[in-house]
């Protein structure tokens, strides 16, 4: 469930419209309240207060503020939790980024990514601390470029990002996690800008023993 409250702040003659939502399905654990400074045109942009709550707690567990989000709600002008859709894009999603059976926190900051694509900070929540900690490491993976999303391979543990320059470079990175950072194996360019434009060329880039490893083949190109 999902609650949407709207505040005005007004000081002197001038008003500020604030938007807040209570997102109460993102986590088993937590709730989130979001507070953003507006919402038009099914966009919620502008400095952005996110704070967490235990379930079935009054005083917040963490407060974090960020001077920029971008999100787009989702039904209902609620907005979405833990998806990230070209027509949809989450606020804040809770998932596993290290592997360690513990949810992680990924907060919109914006749309860094390539071609515009929204852009995460990324907490860890770290026993020892007992709480959500910001890790630049993981961060970087949602912006410069990429797409946006980290998927998950839980069966593997490994983390995929996608980047692309124009229609015809794309390419695929995959990370083991090593000491709560992560750590890239596995590099893939598939590149149709060779002269012939009849072929792709696939570069693959494998980490082992310690060395990078390159293998290149061609496929015949398929018009899209």
């Amino acid at each position: 469930m999902i609650k949407i409250l709207f505040s005005v702040l007004l000081f002197c003659t001038c008003a500020a419209a604030q938007v807040k939502f209570e997102v109460k399905n993102a986590s088993k654990l937590y709730d989130v309240r979001i507070e953003v400074e507006r919402c038009e045109d099914k966009i919620c942009e502008g400095p952005v207060t996110f704070t967490l709550f235990k379930k079935n707690h009054l005083s917040p567990f963490q407060v974090f503020k960020l001077s920029e989000t971008s999100f787009m709600p989702g039904e209902n002008d609620q907005p979405s939790a833990n998806v990230t859709l070209l027509t949809q894009q989450s606020a804040v999603k809770f998932s596993d980024y290290n592997f360690d059976s513990i949810e992680d926190l990924a907060l919109c900051d914006g749309r860094n990514g390539g071609y515009g694509a929204p852009s995460y900070q990324i907490y860890l929540l770290l026993p020892r601390a007992g709480r959500f900690i910001l890790s630049e490491e993981f961060t970087e993976l949602s912006q410069t470029g990429r797409l946006g999303e980290l998927e998950r391979d839980a069966r593997r543990k490994r983390l995929r990002t996608s980047s692309k320059s124009g229609c015809c470079l794309h390419m695929t990175e995959e990370f083991v996690v090593v000491n709560n950072r992560p750590k890239k194996v596995l590099e893939i360019v598939e590149d149709a800008t060779i002269a012939d434009r009849k072929r792709v060329m696939i570069t693959t880039k494998r980490l082992i023993g310690g060395r990078w490893r390159a293998t290149v083949k061609y496929v015949p190109r398929v018009e899209r």
